[in-house]
């Protein structure tokens, strides 16, 4: 695998005021990155430093090529009065591989169509987004992100709006997709059962307490740093074993 992005010595925060300090870290092609942390910890900072929104306070975020970002925000929001169609906000993701000022191809489109397919929404394709319910807007969402065939895929919460079977049918897509694909995947979650079920490397982070640790799944949710963090007194063998159960019932 190769190196998509570097953190290092990288210091986030806004406004010329340094929030956290942050560990070096690399994220590879293929990877499965989970980003965890309480309400206001700097998980949306940390997102939005990695997708270059707001500038480091120190350090910096390289990349070796040029990286594609396919991004799925919580929720997205529209004019009530402007009626986007699912074709066209997937349209959307696509022009991140469309020079400037030239219109989609038909080559373009025959890949947004199959991102609709992708997500189980090809019939919803002239509907409305504003018409859609919650778990339907973020199969949208999702595949407005992958039509633009990104090298890494960015989810900042993208099961919040959604209920416990609709959280297991996006988080099946992802998983399908990035096996498909073969992209690496970033994601923000408040839930350690999802974090735990799909990452194999995580980032624990509270700004409030100084917090901040990244690797691999097995060394970052140990006994200790399940107790500390979250208050539990397992380990994440005990914790899968659980999921495991649930899943089945």
């Amino acid at each position: 695998m190769s190196n998509l992005i570097k953190l290092e010595n990288l210091t986030i925060g806004y406004e010329k005021k340094g929030l956290l300090r942050t560990t070096d870290i690399a994220i590879e092609n293929g990877q499965f990155w989970g980003i965890l942390g309480p309400n206001g910890s700097g998980k949306s900072t940390l997102l939005k430093t990695i997708l270059s929104l707001i500038p480091p306070i120190e350090g910096k975020v390289t990349s070796e090529n040029a990286v594609v970002f396919g991004y799925v925000p919580q929720n997205e929001k529209f004019d009530q009065i402007f009626p986007i169609s699912v074709f066209e906000l997937v349209s959307m993701g696509r022009y991140s591989r469309v020079p400037p000022g030239k219109k989609l191809s038909t080559g373009d489109r025959d890949v947004i169509e199959e991102s609709l397919k992708k997500v189980g929404i090809a019939h919803l394709s002239e509907r409305s987004f504003r018409s859609l319910s919650g778990g339907e807007k973020q199969r949208s969402l999702l595949a407005r992100a992958i039509a633009g065939e990104p090298d890494i895929l960015v989810l900042d919460e993208p099961t919040a709006a959604v209920d416990i079977k609709g959280e297991a049918q996006i988080m099946s897509l992802v998983k399908s997709i990035k096996q498909e694909s073969g992209l690496a995947v970033l994601m923000v979650s408040h839930f350690l059962n999802t974090i735990s079920a799909f990452s194999d490397h995580i980032i624990l982070i509270d700004k409030d307490n100084d917090i901040f640790q990244a690797g691999d799944k097995a060394e970052i949710l140990n006994s200790e740093n399940l107790n500390k963090f979250f208050g539990l007194n397992l380990d994440i063998e005990r914790i899968n074993e659980i999921q495991a159960i649930e899943r089945l019932t």
